[in-house]
């Protein structure tokens, strides 16, 4: 390396170093990254970030399951599932989407990523479902650069507000499940920017993008929009502009609506009464304190809606008609009253993410200085929930190991009798309600031998079997002390069943409703072939 480059990189690590809020943010950069990629997976990719649910396995695009991709068991997963669908059939041509997008018409209206996504795979669909997993952390990134117009980092207080709004519950959760909410408050900042700089023709093209990514963007065009209150004889231009930032959506509304009809809900049932949503969550909220089972992260929703509460006032009680940021800020405030119960339920639920233009205003706008801290904090605390976002699914049981060519052409599946993945940094595991199985499918061109090994223990003390067919290949006493399970296999190409069932049923405990008979950890699988 020469010497200019080495030169360069100095420089600029001296100057993160010689500035403890640069070195403070590029800490949180790093913090960040270092979460998302606990996500990954060296079988699956990124894509336990989209939260794919094994209740939508059977009416999946047959493009999806050819990919491979993470699914949570017991579960239905989140939006970001649908969205990655779409972005495998950025045409909307596909038959299947009917069955496998739950109110299609709605869902694509929303198509700007998944377009996004499909561009960046250059139409090759796994390499799409990984773009559509870290598209969000792609404008996560993009975000926080952006920001640094308003928040600088020269002081402690422009970094509190970077974070409030970086580490916001809802754009970690944007991050978290794959969805639009960030990538589309990315687009309304760039919008807010370009205005600022006198580019407003530049602003009102990317917000009406923005509006094709989540139609709720449109709000921003209070922001946006030339708006001078004391000179009627110039109302007709934010009217205009609203029309103009609205056009792109509304065409393409109107194509959806000719290719699939209307929507079975069009997402009015997100709106109500007044304020009578969030009055729902602060009683549910009260009423759900004293529970002691997952405390931390009910605390944690107290905190967020205060938060969102405090935001919410401070537009309300602080009238700026004049600011473009108020503007857009209160448009979102007043949009807040209306929300209904599917968007607040939840802990925290997704109104963090709905609002997250209000949160951005609300960092904006809120005066410096340490009188304003105290009310600079508490609309933050939002981030306080972030954490909940970023814990990543558990891993396997198992580890399949042999060499390159066997280990892809084996595929190993929990079936029947188990209940989901936990663990530690150091085990892993899975409980069984007394009969299970693994479903070995080998498609090598002959048979294998499998060396397995692992621990074993069980809630009451018994015998475990393990079965491939009717032979038993294995059996030895089990309890509540873990013991070593080890035996050999072969097994033919094609399906094998591995069954391990336990003399002793399963039952729940005092913290566990769970039937649990045995548990089943750090299987190790070695894969050869057979001689």
């Amino acid at each position: 390396m020469s010497a200019a480059p080495v030169g360069k990189y100095r420089s600029v690590l001296g100057r993160l170093l010689a500035s403890p809020v640069r070195t403070a943010c590029a800490l949180a950069v790093v913090a960040f990254l270092w979460a998302v990629a606990q996500f990954y997976r060296p079988d699956t990719g990124f894509t336990s970030l989209i939260s794919i649910g094994d209740a939508i396995s059977a009416n999946k695009l047959n493009a999806l399951k050819a990919v491979p991709h993470y699914v949570y068991e017991n579960s239905a997963g989140y939006d970001g599932a649908y969205y990655a669908q779409l972005a495998l059939t950025p045409t909307l041509d596909e038959p299947q989407l009917k069955t496998a997008i739950d109110n299609l018409p709605y869902r694509a209206k929303r198509m700007l990523f998944c377009w996004v996504a499909w561009g960046l795979g250059l139409g090759q669909p796994a390499w799409i479902v990984q773009a559509h997993a870290l598209l969000n952390v792609i404008c996560w990134l993009a975000l926080g650069w952006v920001l640094l117009r308003w928040f600088p980092p020269t002081d402690w207080e422009n970094f509190l507000r970077w974070i409030g709004v970086m580490f916001s519950h809802g754009l970690c959760m944007s991050v978290r499940d794959s969805l639009v909410d960030g990538p589309s408050l990315l687009l309304v900042a760039l919008a807010m920017r370009w205005v600022e700089e006198r580019r407003r023709g530049a602003g009102i093209a990317t917000l009406a993008l923005a509006g094709l990514g989540k139609e709720t963007s449109l709000l921003a065009v209070a922001g946006v929009a030339d708006v001078r209150w004391r000179e009627p004889r110039t109302w007709w231009r934010p009217v205009l502009t609203a029309g103009l930032v609205a056009v792109p959506l509304f065409a393409w509304m109107g194509y959806i609506k000719w290719k699939f009809g209307p929507a079975d809900d069009p997402g009015m049932g997100n709106f109500t009464f007044p304020l009578a949503g969030l009055a729902e969550k602060w009683g549910d909220i009260a009423g759900n304190l004293h529970v002691r089972t997952d405390s931390t992260i009910r605390w944690a929703t107290l905190a967020t809606i205060f938060a969102l509460t405090v935001q919410w006032l401070f537009f309300v009680l602080r009238w700026r008609w004049d600011e473009a940021w108020w503007r857009l800020g209160a448009a979102y405030a007043g949009m807040m009253i209306f929300l209904s119960t599917p968007v607040w339920e939840g802990f925290p639920g997704a109104s963090t993410r709905v609002l997250l233009p209000m949160t951005l205003a609300f960092n904006v706008l809120v005066p410096r200085g340490r009188k304003w801290l105290p009310l600079l904090i508490a609309g933050n605390l939002t981030v306080v929930a972030a954490y909940h976002e970023f814990s990543p699914p558990a891993r396997e049981f198992y580890r399949l190991s042999g060499e390159r060519e066997v280990l892809g052409a084996v595929q190993i599946e929990p079936v029947s009798g188990w209940y989901g993945p936990e663990s530690t940094r150091q085990d892993a595991w899975r409980w069984s309600n007394g009969k299970s199985e693994l479903r070995i499918r080998n498609a090598s061109g002959g048979p294998l031998a499998l060396a397995v090994q692992g621990r074993v223990s069980a809630q009451d003390a018994g015998k475990l079997r393990v079965f491939v067919g009717d032979a038993m290949i294995w059996a030895g006493d089990v309890g509540e002390k873990q013991t070593g399970v080890r035996f050999g296999v072969t097994v033919p190409e094609g399906v094998a069943v591995l069954r391990f069932e336990t003399d002793k049923p399963g039952r729940p405990t005092l913290t566990d409703a769970r039937k649990l008979a045995f548990s089943l950890s750090n299987l190790e699988i070695v894969a050869t072939p057979a001689n």
